[in-house]
């Protein structure tokens, strides 16, 4: 396999020169539809993340069809550097290089990024692929964003024996392109965030050894959050759930955002577990980047929502007042997971008229309804937009 890996010789150097951060992506084997799609990637992420240090990617299109996987990423680490925040924890290089202002491994890369070449991909920007292709833009968002730090080492051995940073799947060791270093049992930043339904902290040692069962108890409870408070405020004041399910994956469980909690179509269904063909998510959203935040990375909030896409225009109600029947109006700019639904005044959900993913374009119906007279409100939200309009029911 390693042989195999080596053979992809062809590469190109591509600088993103955007406000906040740059990219250098080393290219192994992409096609020029494929680089385009990557670039816009990491121009979404470069408009977002602040750093004066390039961010360094190699990216490898390869036949992955006996591998099983759509992307994979592989993050290079940094732990006691100048200025890190936290002794003993290990840190994203890219990460590490933004703090301390200097590259810390100039020889080496940050992330390694491996992409299915033998899958159906829609290369477009626009997000309206069709329905059974992978949306390329949208897969290279989610893989480079596990680069950033969105990543974890918790691993369960043939035994049942959970662990931090201790059990690495042998396939990251053939698929790297710097050396792995001897992570000793200690935390990934990301590790320092992941607690229990109750509250516990699994890197703490007083609570669960590492390794041991409790741990792995822990990664398979299907009750496991991310604490830190930029995502919690993103989240309404709640901690966003994170992927345990009740059989453990290695490169899956932990480090995903959980994918009943985060749909696909909705904000932060980029950094899920799964994605679907005809699936498109064009911004990493608020939950994702406040995550990042958690861990270190500062943010150019003016940049955060991608810029090529047309906001979607007010929703209308009409007529209004209204008596047993209204037209619903509104235009979506690209196409995504739209709901909507009428709350009373008390702010408790009366009914829901659509919930579903609809394509762009303009949509205009009648709905019929039978309530009781008083104000309520109708509520839209899609992709990056909420927007709320009054029903006055006589």
């Amino acid at each position: 396999m390693k042989k195999y890996f080596l053979l992809l010789l062809y590469s190109a150097v591509f600088t993103s020169t955007a406000q906040s951060s740059s990219f250098q992506i080393s290219y192994n084997g992409a096609t020029p539809q494929a680089k385009i799609a990557i670039d816009r990637a990491a121009e979404i992420w470069s408009n977002i993340l602040v750093t004066d240090v390039p961010i360094k990617v190699n990216v490898n299109w390869i036949n992955a069809t006996s591998l099983g996987f759509l992307g994979v990423s592989i993050s290079n680490g940094v732990k006691d550097f100048p200025s890190a925040p936290y002794n003993g924890v290990w840190y994203p290089s890219s990460l590490a290089d933004a703090i301390a202002g200097v590259d810390l491994n100039p020889t080496e890369t940050d992330m390694d990024v491996y992409l299915d070449s033998s899958r159906n991909w829609y290369f477009g920007m626009d997000g309206n692929g069709p329905g059974n292709h992978f949306d390329l833009v949208n897969v290279a968002l989610h893989e480079i964003g596990h680069g950033l730090g969105f990543y974890s080492i918790a691993n369960i051995d043939a035994p049942g024996i959970g662990s931090f940073s201790l059990v690495i799947d042998p396939v990251t060791s053939l698929l790297a392109s710097f050396p792995l270093p001897n992570l000793a049992g200690q935390p990934l930043i990301f590790d320092l965030f992941v607690e229990n339904l109750q509250g516990e902290l699994l890197v703490d040692s007083n609570l669960f050894l590492n390794p041991s069962l409790g741990l792995a108890n822990q990664f398979t409870s299907n009750n496991l959050f991310f604490n830190g408070l930029n995502a919690m405020n993103a989240y309404s004041n709640n901690r966003p759930k994170l992927y345990a399910p009740g059989v453990f994956s290695f490169g899956s469980s932990i480090l995903h955002l959980d994918e009943t909690s985060f749909p696909p179509h909705t904000s932060d269904a980029v950094m899920t577990p799964f994605c679907s063909p005809g699936e498109s998510n064009h911004s990493p959203g608020p939950v994702t980047i406040g995550i990042l935040q958690d861990l270190g990375w500062v943010v150019n909030s003016t940049n955060i929502e991608e810029k090529s896409v047309d906001k979607m225009y007010d929703i209308s109600v009409f007529p209004n007042p209204s008596n047993g029947f209204a037209n619903l109006n509104y235009e979506l700019a690209e196409s995504q997971f739209v709901n909507i639904s009428i709350y009373n005044i008390q702010g408790q959900k009366i009914s829901t008229l659509v919930d579903q993913f609809q394509y762009k374009g303009e949509y205009d119906s009648q709905i019929e309804f039978n309530y009781h007279s008083g104000l309520y409100f109708v509520v839209f939200k899609s992709l990056n937009n909420t927007s709320i309009a009054k029903l006055l029911v006589e």
